[in-house]
């Protein structure tokens, strides 16, 4: 899958502002071997954080601190999924999860389809009632 170049730093400062496009967060995770990977699940990151797992090294990287919202019975978080599209191929796994107590604020999660990358996932966590700001403090964890 041929993908065009993007400035990872254009990308870091756009998360703090909106939700990364399929195609961006499809060059991320194609790119993983140029960033840092995290190696301990974040406690409450921020709105506009990005963070970029091995999920066979750190399987719990869903336990961030935040409370999500939960199914009926309780005991799962209500996670959204998706197969996202770029250009006219699918190509990403998402889940969608919303806050508890903020249904404002939410995570995503994005791996590649590509049983060989699928083990790289980007988190990207957005409160999406924050008036966007460059002086946030966002945290870009690669």
């Amino acid at each position: 899958m041929m993908q065009s170049e993007y400035d990872i730093e254009y990308l870091f400062q756009e998360a703090k502002r909106r939700w990364l496009k399929p195609a961006e967060v499809l060059f991320i995770l194609q790119n993983h071997e140029k960033y840092e990977l995290t190696q301990e699940p974040p406690q409450k990151p921020a709105g506009g954080s990005l963070y970029l797992f091995n999920k066979r090294v750190l399987r719990f990287f869903r336990k961030d601190g935040h409370s999500w919202r939960r199914k009926k019975d309780g005991r799962a978080i209500a996670e959204a999924h998706e197969r996202l599209k770029v250009g006219n191929i699918e190509a990403l796994n998402c889940y969608y999860a919303h806050g508890g107590q903020n249904p404002n604020f939410q995570r995503r999660s994005f791996w590649m389809l590509d049983p060989s990358y699928e083990h790289i996932v980007l988190v990207h966590y957005r409160d999406i009632s924050e008036v966007s700001s460059l002086n946030s403090s966002t945290t870009f964890s690669f």
